[in-house]
């Protein structure tokens, strides 16, 4: 007979080693956009270049060389980010992603398939 203490015991074991697996490892410094790498089983990437490129406040600091050290820069930039984030959260849940991340900030995804999400994302935001 198994005692119930020892059950219980056995049962929190499988849930840790549940949670344990459903991890992706990042980078130091790596930008995560929306989500969280500690219980991703959907990760997802995207090219940060290129969703800087498809924002107006990226675009206007390149036309009109603004410093991005200015107020104004930091501004635009802060603008820019926000934009990207939104975007690839509405992407991420339209795709059933619970992780996004800038393009190789996964150092090791633990056999799970990271999508990239770069093209739906620059989509967004030029709606």
């Amino acid at each position: 007979m198994i005692r119930p203490a020892l059950c219980s015991l056995f049962f929190a074991f499988l849930v840790c080693a549940g949670s344990l697996g459903a991890q992706v490892t990042l980078k130091r410094g790596a930008v995560v956009y929306t989500g969280s790498a500690a219980n991703t089983s959907s990760p997802a990437h995207i090219d940060e270049a290129r969703a800087k490129q498809a924002t107006r406040e990226w675009q206007r600091i390149q036309n009109e060389g603004i410093d991005p050290e200015s107020a104004l820069g930091k501004q635009l930039l802060q603008q820019m980010n926000s934009k990207i984030r939104e975007a690839a959260k509405a992407v991420a849940q339209d795709e059933s992603r619970d992780l996004v991340v800038r393009k190789d900030d996964v150092s090791d995804a633990q056999g799970k398939d990271v999508v990239d999400l770069t093209d739906k994302v620059v989509g967004k935001l030029g709606q």
